[in-house]
């Protein structure tokens, strides 16, 4: 078998999700440390995700000095206990602030869940609904059976509360677990908060590893780096370090080995040499000496981090996602024996000789007669179990993916159309004339198990498969494909090697192509048009390092392309500006959202933050009164246009993928979220 490894270098950009309130305390002028101490009456927001919340509170008597008589309300921001609720006492560290928008509040920097005292507290603190089991009737009752010892008696004989009437063996099971949570979980906050580990982490770090979650973490705080989500490495070395971990230990050497190595994944790279591993490594870890760091590699391999394939180090996730997905490309090319189901030669010939270019409506099917190279595609593909095809814009790709798609349901063939995003799965319907889905939708992916349902066990039901685009598709996205895909079952590949790279890990159609084992057409007839933009020569004319041919606008020459030159950056941003919201729109009769500005990058004047922000205001404007939250150093109204960053399995029942556009019709103060109707008129 002909092995070969798949890598490359992509570049990743995260958001800012944080919101009004989450940046409510960045701009107030503080003043002087207080404390605060007094009972929840209401939490009006609060983020599950950073912890970040915002709570109504009767302060305790002369604690809030703006109150306004006995009955008034303190607002508090700040990192919220997870199960705290109205009716619990809280003790706050903190300044009070006037913030211009949200008016005078306490900006907690630590806030903690206290005992209620007194009777009618606790009895109060009790049937809020803060502890499982009780209500308001229940809670009264033990309150008059044990006083002011409610609490010591929960603590240390909860047993006796059998006596109270309304409570059996069962409910008095329930009071006990819930009771025993609470104190665990105030115990374990209390822990992380005394080793300067703030109240957010100690509760994501409590709901992984739940009573365990002191002992697991000072036994070897760097699983948290694995094992908790939203936790990386280097918030795992600061918590070692507030732990007193030696900066020098083994369990530090692995876990910073491990991370850089995601690192390198992150990038694009499926592995790195180990000579390069190290060297990253003691660059994250500031070590310079490559001894505990080779040492870490070791100790890493031994706890299954780490996979070596003789010099090349993997993450073992993505070792095996190469390695089958060698085997599956050299099984499928290797096979020798006739395809299952024959296609008949008539229909081969036919296909070949009466193409359908078009089918637009009014105009009816346009037959052509394929070129040398598509018809030899086209021969391929009858006769093989894998074929890829590749070739620039306006090569064919296209004209030769419908017909593949009508010679195979010609054939009888069960055929299923696939690509790796929504707007990509839409246009090959199109052009095909059948239905195409995403390949996350076609393998069913599973949200809880984080996997898909279909693989090599539950494989497709198909006789035939064509994938567009498949440049975009990473290496684990295609062995899962492949492994789902029957092993007698036609497969066909198209994509632009030159074109968007993929997200993730791995240079899955580059590396493919340069195998010579793997049968391949590459088309370079350029197929022009009268028709047809000039974007599609120019793009060949850069692909082949030529300087493109790009006119200027003199008002007589007509062209579908223009260079306009402009002095500097701010004079490009005014021109882009105007092209958008006025010349463009006037000129065509376009709306705003028929317009899409390419950028390539994100920061300074013509970066894509600083763009989209002069858009929006002149596109967009925010009104008065009207709600938006923030994301990054960015507004989002309703009106923008937005586009979906990540892939996210939850946000809807078919999913939200990476390259989703769609625009905002609703935002949600109270839940500080938008809603969106997606490109295809999902909401």
């Amino acid at each position: 078998m002909e092995s070969f490894n798949f890598s490359r270098t992509a570049v990743t950009n995260n958001l800012d999700t944080t919101t009004d309130f989450d940046k409510a305390a960045q701009s107030e002028q503080p003043e002087a440390e207080v404390f605060f101490r007094g009972t929840v009456t209401r939490i009006t927001y609060r983020n599950r995700e950073s912890g970040f919340g915002v709570l109504r509170a009767e302060a305790d008597p002369g604690i809030d000095p703006y109150s306004r008589g006995p009955l008034s309300q303190s607002t508090l921001v700040g990192v919220l206990p997870a199960d705290l609720a109205a009716g619990a006492s809280i003790i706050a560290r903190g300044q009070w602030q006037t913030h211009p928008k949200f008016g005078r509040q306490f900006k907690a920097w630590s806030l903690t869940e206290a005992d209620p005292t007194g009777v009618d507290a606790i009895a109060k603190y009790l049937g809020s609904g803060a502890v499982k089991g009780f209500g308001p009737t229940l809670a009264q009752r033990v309150v008059e059976a044990f006083g002011e010892n409610t609490l010591k008696v929960l603590d240390e004989t909860p047993e006796k509360l059998i006596d109270v009437p309304g409570i059996g063996e069962k409910k008095l099971s329930e009071i006990i677990a819930a009771w025993q949570q609470k104190r665990n979980l105030r115990e374990v906050l209390l822990f992380f908060q005394n080793h300067g580990i703030s109240l957010a982490l100690g509760q994501r770090i409590y709901n992984a590893y739940g009573d365990r979650a002191i002992e697991k973490v000072s036994d070897n705080p760097y699983l948290l780096a694995r094992e908790v989500w939203g936790i990386g490495f280097q918030t795992a070395d600061r918590i070692a370090s507030a732990l007193g971990v030696d900066p020098a230990s083994p369990e530090r050497m692995a876990a910073g080995v491990a991370f850089a190595l995601n690192q390198a994944a992150d990038d694009g790279h499926c592995y790195l040499p180990r000579s390069e591993l190290v060297e990253r490594a003691g660059k994250l870890l500031q070590v310079s000496d490559p001894a505990p760091l080779e040492r870490g590699v070791t100790d890493a391999m031994l706890r299954g981090e780490l996979t070596a394939d003789g010099d090349y180090l993997y993450a073992p996730p993505l070792y095996q996602a190469e390695t089958h997905l060698a085997r599956d490309l050299a099984a499928r090319a290797g096979r020798e024996q006739a395809c299952p189901k024959p296609i008949a030669s008539h229909l081969v010939q036919a296909a070949c000789e009466h193409a359908v270019l078009t089918e637009q409506s009014g105009e009816g099917p346009k037959v052509i007669r394929l070129s040398e190279q598509q018809q030899h595609a086209v021969r391929l593909a009858a006769d093989h179990r894998l074929l890829v095809i590749t070739g620039g814009p306006g090569c064919g790709k296209t004209t030769l993916l419908r017909t593949l798609a009508r010679l195979f349901r010609q054939a009888g063939l069960e055929t299923k159309l696939a690509a790796p995003t929504g707007r990509a799965a839409q246009r090959m319907a199109e052009v095909c004339g059948m239905p195409a889905s995403t390949i996350h939708r076609l393998l069913k992916y599973d949200p809880m198990r984080r996997d898909f349902s279909h693989n090599e066990d539950d494989p497709l039901e198909l006789d035939a498969l064509i994938i567009d685009e498949s440049s975009m598709i990473d290496v684990p996205l295609a062995a899962s494909l492949l492994a789902a895909v029957p092993p007698d079952a036609r497969l066909v590949i198209v994509g632009d090697a030159d074109q968007l790279p993929s997200v993730g890990p791995g240079l899955f159609l580059g590396d493919v192509l340069r195998l010579d084992v793997i049968p391949r057409i590459c088309l370079t007839t350029l197929f022009r048009r009268a028709d047809e933009s000039s974007i599609t020569g120019i793009a060949h004319q850069i692909n082949s390092g030529l300087v493109p041919s790009i006119p200027e606008p003199d008002g007589e020459t007509r062209s579908d392309a223009y260079f306009l030159p402009v002095q500097d950056s701010e004079s490009a941003a005014q021109l882009i500006e105007r092209l958008v919201t006025e010349q463009i729109p006037k000129k065509f009769g376009l709306r705003g959202s028929d317009i899409t500005v390419l950028t390539p990058m994100n920061q300074g004047p013509l970066g894509v933050v600083a763009l989209n922000q002069r858009l929006q205001k002149r596109m967009v404007p925010h009104l008065p009164g009207s709600p938006q939250v923030h994301v990054g150093e960015l507004s989002l109204r309703c009106g923008d246009r937005v586009c979906q960053r990540v892939n996210n399995y939850q946000l809807h029942a078919n999913g939200v993928f990476n390259g989703d556009q769609g625009t905002i019709i609703g935002v949600d103060l109270e839940e500080r979220c938008v809603f969106v109707e997606l490109w295809d008129g999902r909401e």
